[in-house]
């Protein structure tokens, strides 16, 4: 995306190991998301929930 980066629902396997990685501080376990970043996890559920979403061959 232009302004974030997506996880995959159906590929994470919530280890954490993605958090420490993350240049920004952005990634949180789904229980600990900040009230000032729950409109990027809506987002994230958006895109992936799309007709068109990442990581699956377009048509």
């Amino acid at each position: 995306g232009e302004d974030q980066l997506y996880i995959h629902p159906d590929e994470c396997i919530d280890c954490g190991a993605c958090e420490p990685e993350c240049p920004v501080t952005a990634i949180f376990p789904e229980e600990d998301v900040p009230p000032n970043m729950t409109s990027f996890v809506e987002k994230n559920k958006e895109v992936f929930n799309s007709d068109t979403p990442p990581g699956r061959p377009q048509r």
